[in-house]
């Protein structure tokens, strides 16, 4: 599904409203279900801390904030276009602090997916009196955006003298601390690497080896002088930020002149030709260094929000898995069917709220029902087996209803990503029977 990214954070919205409804659902499960399970359910369900951390996230998220330190022709604007996946049209609240430095907004479609504060090089940067340096101004203008991690910026074919660079950032990080009783983190980026020798290889998957190597090395280069010059940083990595844009009538556009085009096509570039090169790791690395969850979340929010909605679907598969193995262990021959039933139907209406779609609990367990193989007369004879396997309990104790228990958690899983696949993914119903029937093959199901 390709949702833009407003329609998502509406997806995740729904799934919260949702999420909040199964308490109702649970309370209203027919008196045949004892209220201790009910109990044990709801804890479970609405009780996940990460869950819940990640619900909030949802509410409480805000713009990163990034300042970025880099000469002039490293690539900052490109690499912060590849990192939002989109061209960023519209800065607003644009404040150019000094020469040196500017601090603005990167908005699409009405949102700020982030807080930039931009500076040159201290090499390039220049005082504007004589009563305070260029340096002293920089790191007293940085403390006062306050920004939740910052990026070194260096060219991959330079090779500059960042001796200065590090020597400021080093400053101004130590100050960071003193003043805000935490760490700045710090993540250098080696941008720009499809212009490595043989420059013509521009799609990732066709750099050859050599290439590949004389990027290392060029990291190898610059990490050295971090080493060396005492900078703490929390990690360093190569990217390449290409990206080439088309009108939405297919018009390829050059970069520098997509100021002359008209707004309305500006806001609906898209992109042509995509030579991003390690941007995903690059993500995961700022939302390991970043310290503040709301703004980790933030960064989802702003680059990554389809992978947002895919880790919560994830996310509640492995809670539903859990709270399935449970309930499968209990000592309640038949009743325990019944639960199992609504525990993955509830699984299914989270996922397919994710989607979009609010569906009902009868909508879900026809979902199940249709998925044949694992739901129908298969999931059928599970179930029978789930039972009997319980009879063990007799002879064995225990033993019964770990059997039981694993196969109650296979089948959640199994579920889950029939679910996921159909509603999230947008495969057909065949789609996700043949996914169920691989999973079968390597879970060895019969």
């Amino acid at each position: 599904m390709k949702d833009n990214k407003i329609k998502i954070e509406k997806r995740l919205q729904n799934m919260k409203k949702f999420y909040i409804k199964a308490a109702k659902i649970i309370d209203n499960l027919p008196d045949v279900i004892p209220e201790k399970i009910k109990s044990t359910l709801k804890d479970t369900i609405l009780g996940d801390k990460d869950l819940k951390k990640l619900l909030e996230g949802v509410d409480s998220h805000r713009p990163p904030k990034i300042f970025l330190i880099g000469r002039t022709g490293v690539g900052k604007s490109s690499l912060i276009n590849a990192l939002c996946g989109s061209y960023i049209a519209s800065v607003s609240d644009t404040k150019s602090c000094t020469e040196n430095a500017q601090s603005y907004e990167c908005k699409k479609d009405g949102r700020t997916l982030m807080e930039i504060f931009d500076t040159r090089g201290i090499a390039e940067s220049e005082s504007l009196n004589d009563t305070i340096s260029a340096e002293e101004m920089l790191i007293n203008q940085i403390n006062e955006f306050s920004p939740d991690v910052a990026l070194l910026i260096l060219g991959c074919t330079h090779r500059d003298d960042i001796n200065s660079d590090v020597e400021f950032l080093k400053k101004a990080a130590d100050r960071y601390s003193e003043i805000n009783k935490v760490r700045l983190p710090i993540v250098v980026v080696v941008n720009k690497c499809d212009e490595m020798a043989p420059s013509r290889l521009k799609e990732p998957e066709k750099y050859s080896e050599n290439k590949i190597n004389k990027i290392n090395e060029s990291v190898k280069h610059y990490k050295s002088i971090i080493i060396k010059n005492g900078l703490k940083i929390d990690n360093i990595i190569a990217v390449s930020s290409l990206i080439e844009w088309q009108t939405p009538d297919g018009m390829e556009i050059d970069v520098d002149c997509i100021k002359n085009l008209p707004q309305c096509d500006i806001d609906n570039l898209k992109i042509s030709f995509d030579g991003r090169y390690k941007i995903e790791e690059l993500l995961d690395i700022l939302e390991e260094a970043i310290l503040d969850f709301e703004a980790q979340i933030g960064l989802r929010m702003a680059s990554r929000l389809e992978s947002v909605v895919r880790r919560f679907a994830k996310h509640l598969t492995n809670i539903f898995i859990g709270i399935s193995a449970t309930v499968a262990a209990t000592p309640i021959p038949i009743s325990d069917i019944y639960i199992l039933i609504i525990v993955q139907s509830i699984l299914v209406c989270l996922i397919a709220s994710l989607s979009g779609r609010d569906i009902s609990i009868e909508t879900a367990k026809e979902f199940i029902l249709s998925m044949g193989g694992i739901a129908g007369a298969g999931y059928t004879f599970r179930i029978l087996a789930q039972q009997a396997s319980k009879l063990l309990n007799l002879i064995v104790p225990v033993t019964g209803s770990a059997l039981s228990s694993s196969i109650a958690a296979i089948g959640t899983s199994s579920i889950g990503k029939a679910a996921i696949a159909y509603y999230i993914d947008g495969k057909t119903i065949e789609e996700a029977k043949k996914n169920l029937e691989n999973i079968k093959k390597e879970k060895n199901i019969s």
